[in-house]
């Protein structure tokens, strides 16, 4: 079950005493520098996504006179019944949608994702059992959703309140398509920051992997090929405590921690994994615990 639901995360972390301690909801530069169009048809989808009373850590505007007369570089708004982050400089491409039906991420989850090198990280040189998952960096859910492609139950946690609402809305959108009910079903969504976990309890009876991918601080612009991790970046920023993360990470894990790195970078914490599966531009470094 998805946290778009009533009775998920969206209608009690995000309000809850936890959710305030940890200051999810203060905006900080890369925050401020979004405006929400906040009109009747964004209300209506976050009720559908059981997110009614969600405080977005933003300017918001309820008409678009308002919206042309601010100054904010990136818009977050419902078009074409989808919840989008698209920026003003029309340079910068396309919103940020998530969309599991098409493109990229629709295109491989139709494929024989075994052959994933995340999938080929997870399950290792057991073939047959899905082990159970923790994407303690959810993004855009690209991962989670080809992990549980895969078969495997995967618990999603993302910290950064509007991409949050981008992947909530994916997943809403998805349990609507016949071919991705079943598959996106198996991911359960929460709003927390993953260093300290408040929304869920963290023990290593549930998950038989944790899964990482940060945004490095020491990536530089020429990593971010795409433009669209551009935006994201801008809008997100660094994970600047990817060691305590890291940290957690191992405390959680059952049977081992996966990092996600630039295949040419350096291991995290310098610490040398037990093996790595890596691909063209990116590897996956796996550490048994």
């Amino acid at each position: 079950m998805c946290s778009y639901n009533n009775s998920a995360t969206n209608s009690s972390d995000v309000n809850s005493p936890e959710f305030e301690q940890n200051d999810m909801n203060s905006p900080d530069d890369h925050l401020m520098n979004t405006v929400c169009l906040r009109d009747s048809g964004f209300e209506q989808r976050l009720a559908a996504l059981g997110c009614s009373e969600f405080v977005l850590p933003c300017d918001v505007v309820d008409n678009l006179e308002a919206l042309d007369s601010h100054s904010a570089n990136y818009v977050l708004s419902l078009e074409n019944d989808q919840i989008q982050l698209a920026p003003r400089d029309k340079s910068m491409g396309n919103p940020v949608v998530v969309d599991f039906a098409s493109g990229t991420i629709g295109f491989r989850g139709r494929q024989n994702v075994r052959q994933e090198l995340l999938v080929k990280a997870v399950f290792g040189r057991d073939k047959k059992s899905p082990p159970s998952v923790l994407d303690m960096t959810g993004g855009l859910g690209r991962d989670s959703f080809i992990l549980a492609c895969a078969g495997c139950n995967v618990t999603t946690l993302e910290r950064n309140p509007l991409v949050f609402l981008l992947l909530s809305d994916g997943l809403y959108r998805a349990e609507t398509n016949f071919e991705l009910q079943t598959i996106v079903q198996r991911i359960e969504l929460h709003f927390c920051d993953a260093v300290v976990a408040p929304a869920i309890a963290l023990d290593k009876v549930n998950f038989d992997v944790v899964y990482m991918d940060p945004m490095f601080p020491e990536r530089t612009k020429s990593a971010l090929v795409k433009k669209e991790m551009r935006v994201f970046r801008d809008v997100v920023g660094e994970d600047v405590d990817v060691y305590q993360l890291f940290e957690q990470a191992k405390n959680v894990a059952r049977k081992k921690v996966i990092v996600k790195r630039p295949r040419k970078s350096a291991f995290i914490k310098d610490k040398k994994p037990t093996y790595s599966v890596e691909g063209r531009s990116s590897r996956f470094d796996v550490y048994q615990v």
